[in-house]
């Protein structure tokens, strides 16, 4: 098959463990590029902390991030913005405010904390950005998503109760057992690739998507071939067509290398 894109998840996929790409990978994306496949990102990460990323290694395309929430290009141009709808976003908001635990609000380019303990201020300074404290009242401000850390059992109840009380007005997503993530319910790293694939003019056939969590397993099932990454959790293994080697191992670069080069 002569895949046309690459899609590759940026922490714990493309990115080692501690936040690098490798030369390696470096080299093997640009010869991707130079060989006409086009590579780009899909993240659950701010536009913000990826553009760095993709400037580094010469990304043209547009990038997905918020998990699939926000497509944007390199230049800035928005193509598609999916945020909360503000009742819905307020009356979240009132909940987590409730429940006393720790939350993020993510709009556009901000990154808000209702608290500031120091394993939040680590979070913050691995994706590259610096958070403000979150509002009295949220207003006319644009939710793209809620994130919430807490115990296991805590954002597993969590979770029932949102999708419950909001059903089909909301996706979430739980990454690592212990961080919730509140968006719109088209925000889905899938519609981000079918919407990118629209404006590219090619089909999901000829996309290849790479990923290791939970928020990855509609892309991986989406994509021509969904690839995970050898350490990958077990769900996302399941979901995929085939494994490469783990992040650490520039699982990505070796998979470039097997398909394209």
């Amino acid at each position: 098959m002569g895949y046309k894109l690459i899609a590759a998840d940026l922490d714990h996929t493309l990115l080692r463990d501690d936040g690098t790409v490798s030369e390696f990978t470096k080299k093997t994306i640009a010869r991707c590029m130079d060989a006409g496949v086009g590579f780009t990102f899909a993240t659950g990460r701010m536009y913000c902390s990826a553009q760095p990323i993709a400037e580094m290694l010469g990304i043209q395309l547009p990038l997905i991030t918020y998990q699939g929430a926000l497509l944007k290009d390199t230049a800035g141009n928005v193509l598609y913005a999916l945020h909360l709808p503000q009742e819905v976003a307020g009356e979240i908001e009132e909940i987590l405010r409730d429940s006393k635990l720790h939350y993020n609000i993510y709009s556009d380019g901000e990154l808000y904390f209702s608290t500031f303990g120091q394993r939040f201020l680590d979070y913050a300074r691995h994706i590259g950005v610096k958070p403000l404290a979150v509002p009295s009242a949220l207003g006319e401000l644009p939710v793209t998503q809620f994130g919430v850390f807490a115990e296991p059992e805590a954002i597993s109840l969590l979770q029932q109760s949102i999708e419950k009380r909001f059903a089909g007005s909301v996706h979430t997503i739980v990454t690592g057992g212990h961080f919730l993530e509140i968006c719109h319910p088209l925000a889905q790293k899938s519609y981000g690739l079918a919407r990118l694939a629209d404006h590219l003019g090619i089909d999901a056939e000829e996309i290849v998507a790479i990923g290791d969590n939970n928020n990855d397993l509609d892309m991986l099932r989406y994509a021509g071939l969904g690839v995970a990454v050898g350490n990958a959790v077990s769900a996302a293994k399941q979901a995929a067509q085939r494994l490469t080697a783990s992040n650490d191992e520039d699982g990505v670069a070796r998979l470039i290398e097997e398909l394209v080069l």
